[in-house]
């Protein structure tokens, strides 16, 4: 159990390194802003995968870190207002497209933000969150893309308790 909560903790470690340089960084070089989602979402998906692994061993009589799951939400949420942010801006400049990758980085952040969310039991919330994900998943990628399917698996479970 030791060394499966160290292993989380040096990828805690390093994706909050790499984050907290990448902040640093943004402010000299603010091209660098592009690469934040990815700094932000690793990091928050170790903190929610380190908070899962405890839960599977919290047995042993030791609480599951639920500092984890705070942190997380926090991070994502900074992050999906960011995203908004530009997202208007785009559209400011008529800049209609959307791209692929846009759209996946949409749903997997999602997914993640809705997982963290029904774990601390924030149901209603993580729902508004999914709503409308889903619907431009169900639009753009179709109703039988693996994206689409994993945000109903998470719809069904969050409609058990809404």
């Amino acid at each position: 159990i030791l060394i499966q909560i160290k292993k989380y903790q040096a990828a805690i470690d390093f994706n909050r390194r790499n984050y907290e340089k990448l902040l640093l960084n943004i402010s000299e070089y603010p091209e660098l802003k592009s690469l934040s989602h990815g700094a932000v979402s690793h990091y928050a998906r170790s903190l929610f995968e380190a908070f899962i692994a405890s839960l599977q061993k919290s047995d042993v009589g030791n609480d599951p870190p639920y500092h984890y799951l705070e942190e997380a939400e926090r991070l994502m949420r900074e992050d999906a207002r960011e995203s908004r942010d530009e997202e208007a801006e785009r559209l400011m400049r008529e800049d209609m497209l959307v791209s692929r990758d846009d759209i996946d980085i949409y749903v997997n952040s999602t997914i993640l933000l809705c997982n963290i969310l029904t774990f601390q039991r924030k149901f209603a919330e993580a729902n508004q969150i999914l709503n409308p994900c889903l619907q431009k998943a169900q639009r753009v990628l179709g109703p039988s893309h693996v994206a689409t399917k994993n945000l109903l698996g998470i719809y069904a479970r969050i409609c058990q308790y809404v």
